[in-house]
């Protein structure tokens, strides 16, 4: 078994994370160790400031002014579950209709399986090409006059396809429908403004692209829409504690209870990293040559597409590369990369349930390659080697 570790799973989550983003966890473990918004000493009004600085931070990189806007939740499902049920709160939803796609991950898909089944709303997946690239014509198609809601994974987590959020924006405008975005993906990888294109709604993780620690999500609400949505938990706020029932704001029930200062503050100083460390095209230029190399070996077959149909910006995608193989499966072949050239690497089906039959990998998944803003060179060529190998056999 190789001794060499190569870590090419970035769209699991980040690593290694930037010396600074674990150190933020360290001083705040070792010099501060309060909750944030519990207390009215130093300790405690230093904690709120971390907090209110990593706002501040990801609210800047959205281009958004209103730090408010962004509400911190405990990982990227529970921002998306966050988003999704503080907006279809009513207890019957049989007239209501939301839009998403065939590429959306499990956090999107099993919420709205578990709206229909429990409180009646109607949805519909739009499909997807064979390379993940949604049409933007069948999803205009798919909205109908009881659209409140179009939900859209930005990045696929299986082929790194982009979706056209300006085309899709728009469509949502002219349904008045809100516009929820899954940046899972893309956030920190690629610049997004939540202006323009107008977004209702973003969510993601920060512990992918923005390059955090585990145990962050983040999610952003416009400020004209807040006021329409419940948060689906309230508890301890520590603000008026002596009230059991209230009208609560949006921005103190969707933080409920303690949140996660070490990795607040790690996160923070990953989005401030960011500012002098985001290559996208190193990104690109290595991404291309996984592809490359996956194409050149006849055993392997790249699952992706270099053309994107009905969008109207040129085809972007995110460092993900999936493959499959003729022979072996997504699972041996990763076990293969792991014990002979200590290549981590995912297989399966990456928590998409949906996206599979359409890419013809519903039978077994895919094995997919990622990378991040802290992969090297020595990385790209490790995967290059292990993609040989696996052609080899």
């Amino acid at each position: 078994m190789s001794t060499r570790r190569t870590y090419l799973d970035h769209a699991a989550t980040s690593w290694p994370k930037p010396e600074q983003v674990v150190q933020a966890c360290v001083d705040y473990q070792t010099q501060l160790g309060v909750a944030a918004g519990r207390g009215a000493y130093r300790s405690s009004e230093r904690a709120d400031q971390i907090v209110g600085d990593a706002r501040s931070a990801i609210a800047a990189l959205l281009g958004e002014k209103n730090p408010t806007t962004i509400s911190f939740t405990s990982n990227g499902t529970m921002a998306l579950h966050l988003a999704i049920h503080g907006f279809l709160h009513e207890l019957d939803l049989r007239n209501t209709h939301v839009v998403t796609t065939s590429t959306e991950h499990n956090s999107v898909l099993r919420p709205l399986v578990s709206l229909e089944k429990q409180r009646g709303l109607r949805w519909t997946a739009v499909p997807c090409d064979s390379g993940g690239n949604v049409d933007i014509h069948t999803l205009r198609d798919a909205v109908e006059p009881s659209t409140r809601l179009i939900i859209v994974n930005h990045a696929s987590n299986v082929t790194g396809a982009v979706q056209d959020l300006v085309a899709i924006s728009e469509i949502s405008r002219q349904a008045c429908a809100s516009l929820l975005v899954d940046a899972a993906q893309s956030l920190g990888l690629i610049d997004i403004d939540v202006h323009n294109p107008h977004i209702d709604m973003l969510a993601a993780p920060g512990h992918k692209g923005l390059g955090g620690m585990l145990g962050t999500g983040i999610l952003y609400v416009r400020s004209e829409l807040s006021p329409k949505l419940h948060s689906p938990w309230i508890g301890g706020t520590g603000h008026h504690s002596d009230r059991l029932v209230d009208d609560f704001p949006w921005s103190e029930s969707a933080e409920s209870g303690n949140l996660n200062i070490p990795a607040i503050a790690s996160l923070g100083e990953g989005v401030r990293w960011l500012r002098g460390n985001h290559d996208a095209e190193k990104l690109r230029l290595w991404t291309d040559r996984l592809i490359d190399a996956v194409e050149r070996e006849k055993r392997l077959r790249w699952i992706g597409s270099k053309e994107s149909r009905g969008a109207r910006q040129p085809l972007q995608r995110v460092p993900v590369v999936s493959c499959t193989h003729a022979d072996l499966s997504c699972h041996e072949m990763a076990m293969l990369l792991d014990t002979t050239l200590g290549i981590e690497a995912r297989s399966g089906f990456h928590c998409a349930a949906m996206i599979h039959r359409y890419l013809g990998t519903e039978h077994g998944g895919t094995l997919r390659i990622s990378l991040g803003h802290t992969s090297t060179d020595a990385d790209v060529d490790a995967a290059i080697e292990g993609i040989k190998l696996l052609g080899s056999c």
